[in-house]
């Protein structure tokens, strides 16, 4: 259980990382990257809500993959931000 709120809090964590870069002022991002981490985002979500709902599955795998797609996501933010402005 301490391994599975571990790995919960990290998706915390990733998720606050993420919205701060959104957030930033004076960046731009292209519409494909944009779709791009809302769908790891909502895949990661939908992967949460099977924990929530109780469906067979195993916490441990699903939460380690939801923490690596958010890192995709957070990894596609960080990398392909534009400053406007230049």
């Amino acid at each position: 259980m301490k391994r599975e709120l571990e790995k919960a809090l990290r998706v915390k964590s990733l998720s606050k990382e993420i919205l701060q870069e959104l957030l930033e002022d004076r960046i731009s991002y292209k519409e494909e990257d944009l779709r791009q981490v809302v769908e790891v985002l909502a895949r990661s979500v939908n992967e949460l809500s099977d924990l929530y709902i109780g469906r067979p599955c195993d916490h441990e795998v699903v939460l380690k993959g939801t923490i690596m797609k958010m890192r995709i996501g957070l990894n596609t933010v960080k990398m392909k931000k534009e400053i406007i402005g230049k």
